[in-house]
């Protein structure tokens, strides 16, 4: 490394105070910064200035750079040198070489006049030896410790608190949160001393258990309200009579999110808490928004309980009030999304439900899909919705009555969906539209058609792997899907043509300068987390899935069977998975605050906004989608033979 000197430096700091702001180094003990430091020099290159040379540069040195930058350069294929990457403040050049041993990786370039924290490589290697998260810093692209950081920091920046003192959802389990044993009664006592045994122990509900002492049922104080009182009940009945069962249970060891799902999905308020064969106690909603500060129990019951569809359209502010808390007990955007989707289905349960009220009874079974993000249940806030609706195949002489009931349906259900916060795909298939609103047999038809069509047509098959049946007669929407795997997968060149279409676009190259750099050098203010990051991964899974038979719908799913299957490297599997999440959680973030601020969703991401840690993750991503481009170049589109990675 050359060391260079200037008349005119910019910006010069004293090392211990650069390396006790600067990540790994900052999380290390103060005596030991101390230590770094008097092995440090401070260094100043101008402008272009080569440090290293690709293949022949000894490196001896750390170097840090302290304002300024560099740009790292490769050889083309075409033996020209191409730009592979640009490091801004607080990036360090030499670690990987150091740690690992060997030459120089890249050219190495002052991309302006730049200041440099300048480590004795001795010094280094033996800092790295005694504390390993500075060689795992260095060495580890996103490992899941830096991801969890980033997220935190992005919570700290981007979300402030609005309360204190909360337990996290995700860190209590339910067996802390339950820890009474349940109050039960047996099956034969009558309704007055079920009556008595609630009022005694000042409880809500009650176990009731059968002749061998296990659970035979739960009885609630709503029991008592709606099948006791507003019937009439005679109070002598026994309370077997008016229990509901079986009991849903759940495991002590589930986080309270889970029981909160659980609640939600199945509209109950009451959870059996189970470990090693016995009852440990019971878990209610009550439990849970006393735990979160605030519940979604209120919106879902607003929603089961709306009496015109006018009235779900006042619903559509709340879905943020529905995200926030659960993003400030630092919930996974795959948690939040999980809840979006319950929301979601809810209020398409409710809107269907009324629109039959309106419209009579549908002449034949029908089924209504989830398409894209809400398919996959990856939606965020203010997802657009892609659906389609698929019906039975009608009697000879039903068709047209068919054909207009389901575009009547769905044409009011899409506009109604919107007007309760749930926009139509202004890109994907929708249900008001002919092509997604079909008989069964012209579904698998069209199916059979795009599959062996332009590469435009095969979006159509595409969009149908991600399909989720979201009210009707499952069935028939899972039915659906299957034939559009086996579309695809029997198609010759369908899964080539798909590769394509995944590889349409690039994702940028780094971040620098609170700017994005794309390969060739351009800057640009902001980049899209979803096209230019996200969706690589999501096809590649999705890919994957349809190549080897995997019949999951989610991104993560897909892998996780991907991996189990030892179709997908445990490596890569490991790479993606946290690359994903942090994708999913810069997103989540910003969607959240355009929602609170009353902008209009999109999710183009300011690099400005994001903290040196979580940059350096987003390079790492950039760097491992544009690996799993490589690979599906390779694997599927380079001979149009579509066979998949070889892995």
């Amino acid at each position: 490394m050359m060391r260079h000197q200037s008349a005119k430096p910019a910006y010069a700091e004293l090392p211990g105070a650069f390396l006790a702001r600067t990540l790994p180094f900052s999380d290390l003990p103060s005596g030991v910064i101390e230590d770094a430091a008097a092995q440090c020099a401070v260094d100043f290159c101008p402008k272009g200035t080569r440090l290293l040379t690709r293949g022949t540069s000894e490196v001896r040195d750390l170097l840090l750079v302290q304002s300024g930058g560099v740009k790292l350069c490769g050889p083309g294929r075409d033996g020209t040198e191409i730009l592979e990457d640009c490091l801004g403040a607080g990036a360090a050049v030499g670690a990987c070489e150091l740690l690992r041993g060997g030459a120089a990786g890249f050219d190495v370039y002052a991309l302006e006049d730049s200041f440099f924290i300048r480590m004795d490589g001795e010094a280094f290697l033996r800092l790295a030896r005694e504390f390993p998260a500075v060689s795992s810093f260095y060495l580890e692209s996103f490992g899941r410790s830096f991801v969890d950081k980033a997220f935190a920091e992005l919570l700290r920046t981007k979300v402030p608190q609005r309360r204190e003192g909360a337990q996290p959802l995700f860190s209590v389990t339910v067996g802390e949160l339950a820890r009474f044993p349940a109050v039960a009664i047996d099956t034969g006592a009558d309704i007055v001393a079920a009556a008595a045994r609630m009022a005694e122990h000042g409880v809500g509900s009650l176990l009731v258990t059968g002749e061998d002492g296990k659970p035979a049922g739960i009885v609630t104080d709503r029991d008592f309200r709606y099948k006791v009182l507003a019937q009439g009940l005679d109070y002598a009945r026994p309370v077997r009579e008016i229990m509901s069962s079986p009991v849903c249970g759940i495991d002590h060891r589930e986080a309270c999110f889970n029981a909160l799902i659980t609640m939600t999905q199945r509209r109950i308020h009451h959870l059996a808490v189970e470990g090693d064969g016995k009852n440990l106690g019971m878990v209610t909603s009550h439990d849970l928004m006393v735990l979160q500060g605030r519940s979604p129990f209120s919106l879902f019951a607003d929603i089961e309980s709306a009496r015109d569809l006018n009235a779900l359209s006042s619903l559509a502010a709340r879905s943020p009030q529905v995200v926030r808390p659960l993003v400030e007990e630092g919930a996974k955007a795959s948690h939040v999304a999980r809840m979006l989707s319950l929301v979601h289905d809810a209020v398409l349960e409710r809107v269907l439900t009324l629109l039959q009220g309106e419209l009579g009874p549908p002449p034949v079974p029908f089924c209504w899909l989830a398409l894209g993000e809400e398919g996959r249940v990856e939606a965020s806030l203010g997802t657009e919705q892609e659906t389609a609706l698929v019906y039975q195949d009608p009697a000879p002489g039903q068709e047209e009555r068919c054909k207009d009931y389901f575009a009547r349906c769905a044409i009011k259900a899409v506009t109604h969906l919107a007007a309760c916060g749930i926009p139509a795909s202004t890109k994907g298939m929708v249900a008001a539209t002919s092509r997604s609103r079909m008989p069964f047999s012209e579904f698998r038809r069209s199916l059979v058609e795009s599959a062996a069509d332009s590469a435009a047509e095969t979006r159509f098959c595409a969009a149908l792997q991600d399909c989720r049946p979201a009210f009707g007669f499952l069935e028939l929407g899972e039915r659906l899907r299957l034939e559009a795997m086996g579309a695809v997968r029997d198609t010759p060149g369908a899964l080539a043509r798909l590769a394509r279409l995944s590889l349409s676009d690039l994702p940028p190259l780094a971040l620098y300068d609170s700017m994005v750099v794309d390969a060739q050098g351009g800057r640009s203010s902001r980049f899209d987390v979803k096209k230019q990051g996200l969706s690589f991964l999501v096809d590649f899974a999705r890919l994957l899935a349809l190549t080897h038979g995997v019949t999951e719908t989610g991104t993560l799913a897909r892998l996780g069977a991907l991996r189990d299957a030892g179709r997908l490297e445990a490596d890569l599997y490991a790479r993606i998975v946290p690359a994903f999440e942090y994708l999913m959680q810069l997103r989540l973030v910003h969607r959240l605050r355009l929602a609170e601020e009353g902008g209009r969703p999109d999710d183009l991401i300011d690099p400005a906004g994001i903290s040196g840690l979580g940059g350096r993750i987003l390079k790492g991503v950039f760097r491992l989608i544009r690996t799993v481009r490589d690979i599906v170049t390779e694997g599927y589109a380079a001979d149009g033979a579509g066979g998949g990675p070889r892995s």
